[in-house]
This record gives C-alpha cells, structure tokens and sequence, in this order.
C-alpha cells in the first residue's frame, strides 16, 4: 500500500464515510447478496447450497444468524458484508465442529462466541476503510451483547492479515469442504494486552471499555495452549533465506525488492496425502510452488502431471484470469507447498520487475502447454 493509498484510507475513515450496521430491510439483504454473487460467485467461482449466503460447514442447516453490511455513503452503495452466527447454533453439525474446532470450547463459552462467515467486499474497495469500519462495528456489537470470542475459518493467503487483527490459530490447517485449505482462528474479544503487543486495530475499541474486562476466554485460550501445547496451525511465513530458490521459476532476475514484494506473507503448508492444495471450478488467484515432495494434477478423475520441488502450480489461472480446470492434489507423505498471496502480482512497484515476472510466467506456461496436449 502506498502512502497516499495509507493517507486516503485514513482521511475517509475520518470523516466517515464508510458506515456499518445490521441488515434489518429487504432492499438492504437484496443488495448484500448481490455483493456476495459478485466476490464468490463471479470472482471466486464459489457457492454452496441454495444460496450465496449459506456456507460450506453448514450448507444445509437451518441456522438464525445476524447479516451485516458496510456502505460507502458516498456513493450510497453497499460494498461489503459477513454473516454473524451464534457458536452454539451449529456445534451439533459434524462439519461445523470440524471446520471451527468447536469440541475444544466449553458449552458455557459457546454460547457467548460468535462465528463470522461469508466476509466479503467488492475488490475495489479492499484497499479502502471499508473493511476496517466493518470488523470494528463487529467488534462493537459483540462486546455490548456479551460476547466473549470470535471465530473464523481463513484460506492461508489472508492469514497474516488476520493475525494482524488480533486472531490466532485455534487448530491445524486442513483441508476445506469446498477444497483448499482453511485455517480455524479465533479473536478473544477482550484481550487488550495481545492486541496493544501486536498493534491492532481494534484497541480502540478496547480502550473505550472500563476495567476489569471479562477474562473467561482468556483463561478458556491459555488452559487450552497449557494443555496441549503451543497451538500449531501447521502453517509458516516462508523465510526467504534458504540457499535453493524454490520459486527460482517466478522470481529468476527479479530485483531484491521485486522478490521482497512478491514473497511477502507467503506461507509454508504442509499437505497430507490426497489434500486437494487447489479446486477445479475455484477462480481464485492464488498460486505457488512444491516445496517439498510432489502434487499431480487431476482433470476429470485422470492424472495429467506431476509436479516436483520447484515446479510452479496453479499459474495458468492467474495469468489468463479463468477459474481453475484442474485438481492439485498432494502425494507422498511429506509434501509442503508454498502458497502466495492472492495480491502478490499487484505488490510489484517498479514496472521492470512486473515486466519480468509475466516473462517468467509466459516460459512456464510454454513448457506446461505442449505437455497438457500430449
């Protein structure tokens, strides 16, 4: 983000021009599901169940939950949304306690927990205040109703930007229902002392609260770590200090900023055999590279190609910017993969770098296409 993007944001946030709040109107819940079609549907090529609302963990139950939107007042348009269900409405479905971890929670605590699904806001708008005044108006209304944690289930390219809001891993990475990756992570609301350590941007909302502060999830979070642990979500930031380049194929004569730009917030997963790392059908922009081990590539059910340590995957459909028509599924059982984030491309600033990291891609696709029609 550059520092006139940072001085906007903050200007706008200022004078208010994003508001957030409950959805309690028709017209309202019409135009948060037309953002939801927009970013899962036409963008990330993703839906399960009836709607765009419903989720994967819990696609066919039938769940009370709050809808909240954030407006850009500006233009009196809504960019952006997340779904509010209680912990304790979906802990009796299979897939909701395995996607969230809900076993770990005591009945006591669910009931005061929140899950936060179906977050989404217009890509033109990522980069603005929208985002920011939404999680705080969620934070806000969790802490007045007496809400204690919040949980969400995160793809590993948006794990470092919710460690940054004050989340931490409840469990290990796993393997999504809708494919991909997901890791469960969870906020204590109250917790002011993590998030004045980490910079958060909810301590605001912190700082407005007398003491003492509500130290159940707390103590709940701590027995659990004292119990098991330090909790490993069996992902890392990839440290850019190995002497064997791995992603040599993307970054080959970048410059050191270039390179810098591009890996920023890549992760380390490690796979099991038959993770499916990416989804046909997922018009998701994330791509990395075999780290460790080896994936095969799947169309209908038959095995295409086997990629090695080094060999870039899941490049064809960020450079033609179509959903995926493939499976990359994990083999052997030692294989860990390196994801990059979704924005890595956009990170690049100095146009030679940009100009040659779509070379280095253009060559591996040219060596990848004469194999794929064999």
């Amino acid at each position: 983000m550059t520092w006139l993007t940072t001085i906007v944001k903050r200007v706008d946030y200022l004078r208010g021009r994003y508001e957030a709040f409950r959805v309690r109107d028709a017209g309202t819940r019409a135009r948060v599901l037309e953002v939801l079609d927009e970013v899962r549907r036409k963008e990330l090529k993703r839906v399960h169940g009836r709607s765009a609302l419903e989720t994967a963990a819990f696609v066919d139950a039938d769940v009370r939950y709050e809808l909240y939107a954030v407006k850009d007042k500006q233009k009196d348009r809504v960019v952006g949304c997340v779904r509010v269900t209680r912990a304790e409405e979906i802990a009796a479905i299979p897939g909701s306690r395995e996607e969230y971890y809900l076993d770990r929670f005591p009945p006591e605590l669910l009931a005061r927990t929140q899950v936060f699904t179906r977050l989404a806001i217009l890509q033109a708008y990522r980069k603005t205040a929208a985002s920011l005044v939404l999680l705080r108006q969620l934070w806000d209304d969790a802490m007045a109703g007496h809400s204690l944690a919040a949980l969400l289930s995160c793809e590993p390219g948006l794990y470092a930007g919710y460690l940054r809001l004050g989340f931490r891993p409840l469990g290990g990475v796993h393997q999504a229902a809708s494919g991909g990756f997901r890791i469960p992570m969870v906020a204590i609301l109250h917790d002011r002392e993590h998030a004045r350590r980490i910079r958060s941007p909810m301590l605001p909302q912190l700082a407005r609260l007398e003491d003492p502060l509500p130290q159940e999830a707390l103590q709940w979070y701590r027995m659990l770590e004292a119990r098991e642990g330090p909790i490993d979500p069996g992902v890392a930031f990839y440290a850019d200090d190995s002497p064997e380049d791995v992603h040599a194929a993307l970054t080959r004569g970048l410059s050191n900023a270039g390179r810098a730009q591009l890996l920023r917030n890549a992760i380390e997963v490690k796979c099991r055999p038959g993770d499916v790392v990416l989804k046909a059908g997922d018009g998701g922009r994330q791509m990395g590279f075999v780290q460790r081990g080896a994936v095969q590539v799947e169309v209908g059910g038959r095995v295409v190609a086997v990629l090695g340590e080094g060999e870039l995957l899941g490049e064809m459909a960020v450079a033609l910017n179509t959903a995926r028509t493939a499976n990359v599924v994990a083999v052997g059982d030692d294989t860990r993969v390196l994801l990059l984030s979704q924005t890595c491309l956009d990170r690049l600033k100095d146009p030679a770098d940009v100009a040659q990291v779509w070379r280095n891609l253009a060559r591996v696709l040219a060596t990848k296409l004469p194999r794929a029609r064999e």
